[in-house]
């Protein structure tokens, strides 16, 4: 069994942004998928494992990571 979650890197890119990840974990192994787009800390809701709205581009980025979990 794995287990498929969204992630954000704690450690900021040059830009100093922070890149949006997946995380799969299988038979204790850690593996993680980076999709490409980068967003500040503040607007990452960990609770919930999505873009806060205060992001202009919330609703494109939650459905891409909603589309890369399926």
């Amino acid at each position: 069994m794995a287990s498929v979650t969204p992630f954000l890197v704690k450690r900021p890119n040059s830009k100093n942004l922070h890149p949006i990840s997946i995380r799969i974990i299988k038979d204790r192994k850690p593996s993680y998928i980076y999709i490409g787009q980068s967003i500040k800390l503040k607007q990452w809701d960990s609770k919930n494992r999505r873009v806060r709205k205060s992001h202009l581009d919330h609703l494109e980025i939650n459905q891409l990571i909603l589309s890369k979990l399926s």
